[in-house]
């Protein structure tokens, strides 16, 4: 059995909760590229269709955007355009085609591949 002394929860906060949302949906919706502010990333690229029998990479995804968001110490989110750049750069790296000499620049860090 085990016990808790002093038993303190922590939440997601609301921001981060909202944050997570907006990048499902932008994801699932095909829309991601419109707003990270690049409208070349993932052009041409339907990466629902290329990913949607590839489920770690899309758990890298979200695994890519959950490691890189910031949140300050009242749970704000402070980076969210930037946590789903670094997914979509991901998602671009893995739809590349086999002609396509994309890279991820800056290159992903260990830290941003975890899986937990």
């Amino acid at each position: 059995m085990f016990t808790k002394k002093n038993s303190i929860k922590y939440q997601l906060s609301n921001d981060f909760k909202s944050a997570l949302r907006h990048f499902t949906y932008y994801y699932t919706n095909g829309t991601l590229t419109n707003v990270i502010g690049d409208d070349t990333l993932l052009k041409d690229i339907d990466y629902r269709e290329d990913l949607k029998e590839e489920a770690s990479l899309v758990e890298q995804a979200y695994a890519i955007f959950t490691n890189t968001i910031e949140i300050d110490a009242n749970g704000k989110v402070l980076n969210q355009t930037h946590a789903m750049t670094r997914a979509a750069q991901w998602i671009r790296f893995v739809c590349k085609s086999k002609n396509d000499a994309y890279k991820v620049e800056p290159a992903f860090e260990d830290w941003e591949l975890e899986l937990y």
